[in-house]
C-alpha cells in the first residue's frame, strides 16, 4: 500500500494543478493522499485519476483499502500496471514508427541522389557483412573472390565498406594515379592505442605532420646520402649476422635464419635512429625491448572485429584493446627511458648524430623560434 499512496500522492498535486476535484462527484479522489484510509464517507467503489497517463480512471475495490493484506496489495500492483499499459504500446509504436519512416527516408534519398554505381562484389549478411567470407586465410579468399568479381572489387567487412584492387594495373591506379586520394588509412585500435592515436608515419593523415615525418625520415635515414653515411653500420651488423650463424655451425645448433634477419634489420634500424643495437645478445632492457615488439606485432595481426563493426567496438569483446593499452604502457615508459638516457649521452655522438638527435634537435630549434 505503500506504493499506491506515493502514486496517489503525485496524481493528486497534478490534479490540483490542471484544477481538477472542482465541481467533482464526491467518489472522485481528489484530496490528499491520508484520504484513501479515510473510508467512511466513501461510496462502494473509489476512482483513482492517474491525468498523466491520460488513461481512464482506475476502479479500485473499497475492500482492498479497508482490509490490506499481500494478496490485494499484489492485485492492487496488477491494477496498477495494467492502467499503464496503454500508454507503453504508444510509445513503443511511436519508437517503430519513427525507426520505419526514418530507414524509408535513407533510403529513398539514396536512390533519389543518383550515385555512381559502385565496383561488383558479394552482397554479404546485414551487420556482418562479408566477413564470414574471408576464412582462416583471408588473402587467399579475396584472390578467389576476385577470380568472380573482378580485379577491383567491393565488398563490406562488418559495417565498413572496402575496395579490394587485385590487379598491378589496379593498385597502380589506387596507389599511384590517385595516391593523394586514398593516402589515408582508416582508424583502427591498434593505431589509436598503440601509434599514440594515429601520430605515426606509417598512420597519419596526410599533412604538414606526415610530411615532415617524412622529410626527417628521407634526410636521415632513408634518403641516399644518409644511407651512404650508415652503410658501415649496415656492414658491421652483416658481419655480427655471419658471426652468429658460424657459431652456430660449430656447436651443431639451427639457425632460425627469418628470426636472424629480423634482428639483424632491427639493430641496424636501431643503430640509425639511436646509435644502439636494440637486439642484443643478453641484457635486461634488451630481453624486454624483444619481448614487447613481439607483443606488439602480434597484437598488431590480430583481428579485431571492433574495426569492422565500429557500433561494438566499446564493448572490447576479444579483449585485444584492453591489451594493446597495457601492451602500450610498458612501451610507453620504455621508450620514454631510452630517449632520457640516450638525451644524457649527446656529447658523445658529437659529430655523428642520429636520427633521434636530428629529431631533438629540430624540436629545440622549433622550440626557440
Amino acid at each position: 500500500m505503500a506504493s499506491a499512496v506515493k502514486v496517489m500522492t503525485v496524481v493528486n498535486r497534478q490534479a490540483r494543478r490542471k484544477g481538477l476535484g472542482r465541481n467533482q462527484p464526491s467518489h472522485v479522489l481528489t484530496g490528499k493522499s491520508r484520504q484513501l484510509f479515510d473510508c467512511s464517507s466513501q461510496p462502494p467503489l473509489v476512482h483513482i485519476v492517474y491525468i498523466h497517463q491520460r488513461s481512464r480512471p482506475l476502479h479500485i475495490p473499497l475492500s482492498l483499502i479497508q482490509s490490506p493484506t499481500v494478496e490485494s496489495e499484489r492485485v492492487m500492483g496488477a491494477l496498477l500496471a495494467s492502467s499503464t499499459s496503454l500508454s507503453l504500446r504508444d510509445v513503443i509504436a511511436g519508437i517503430v514508427l519513427f525507426l520505419v519512416t526514418r530507414l524509408f527516408l535513407s533510403y529513398l534519398l539514396r536512390a533519389v541522389s543518383g550515385r555512381r554505381p559502385l565496383p561488383p562484389g558479394p552482397k554479404g549478411w546485414p551487420f556482418i557483412g562479408c566477413l564470414p567470407l574471408l576464412g582462416r586465410m583471408p588473402h587467399v579468399s579475396l584472390f578467389e573472390l576476385a577470380k568472380v568479381y573482378g580485379p577491383v572489387m567491393y565488398l563490406k567487412l562488418g559495417t565498413s565498406a572496402m575496395v579490394v584492387a587485385s590487379s598491378p594495373a589496379a593498385a597502380k591506379a589506387f596507389l599511384k594515379t590517385l595516391d593523394t586520394t586514398f593516402t589515408n588509412r582508416p582508424p583502427n585500435a591498434g593505431a589509436t592505442h598503440m601509434a599514440y592515436n594515429a601520430e605515426d608515419l606509417v598512420f597519419a593523415d596526410y599533412g604538414p605532420r606526415w610530411k615532415l615525418l617524412r622529410k626527417l625520415s628521407n634526410l636521415h635515414m632513408l634518403g641516399g646520402k644518409a644511407l651512404d653515411d650508415w652503410a658501415a653500420v649496415r656492414r658491421a651488423e652483416m658481419v655480427h649476422m655471419f658471426r652468429t650463424v658460424q657459431d652456430h655451425a660449430r656447436r651443431g645448433e639451427a639457425v632460425d635464419v627469418p628470426e636472424l634477419l629480423s634482428y639483424g634489420i632491427a639493430n641496424m634500424m636501431g643503430m640509425v635512429m639511436l646509435s644502439k643495437r636494440v637486439f642484443e645478445s643478453g641484457g635486461s632492457e634488451s630481453s624486454e625491448f624483444k619481448v614487447m615488439v613481439v607483443e606488439l606485432m602480434t597484437l598488431a595481426g590480430l583481428f579485431n572485429v571492433g574495426d569492422f563493426i565500429p557500433s561494438i567496438a566499446w564493448m572490447d569483446l576479444q579483449g585485444i584493446e584492453g591489451a594493446m593499452k597495457r601492451v602500450h604502457l610498458k612501451w610507453d615508459a620504455l621508450i620514454r627511458r631510452m630517449i632520457e638516457e640516450h638525451e644524457a649521452t649527446r656529447e658523445e655522438r658529437k659529430g655523428k648524430p642520429d636520427m633521434l638527435d636530428a629529431v631533438m634537435q629540430y624540436r629545440t630549434d622549433n622550440e626557440v623560434k
